[in-house]
């Protein structure tokens, strides 16, 4: 069995009940980056239900399916980008 490690605090602090003033992006938003990083080719939305082209690949999903995956690819292209996901962790010494 592996230990828990110790010596990672939180990227952020955390700050008890802390709005922030600036909102969230849209998902369409969302979708105008995925297209002008080339990580989406096509979007369409039939009856509530996003047609995605992505990667030669083609996702039906819902509306919530349809944020998660373009915040994943979002996610996905920064942290190849960088080749650093943990740039911003906050180690003990």
């Amino acid at each position: 069995m592996i230990a828990p490690a110790t010596n990672i605090r939180p990227i952020r602090p955390v700050r008890p009940n802390v709005e922030s003033s600036y909102p969230n992006p849209s998902l369409d938003e969302l979708v105008e980056l995925c297209k002008d990083f080339g990580l989406i080719t096509e979007i369409d939305a039939v009856q509530g239900i996003f047609h995605i082209s992505c990667k030669d690949e083609k996702f039906v999903v819902s509306p919530s399916e349809a944020e998660a995956l373009i915040r994943g690819l979002l996610i996905g292209y920064f942290a190849f980008n960088t080749r650093d996901d943990l740039a911003l962790a906050d180690w003990l010494d």
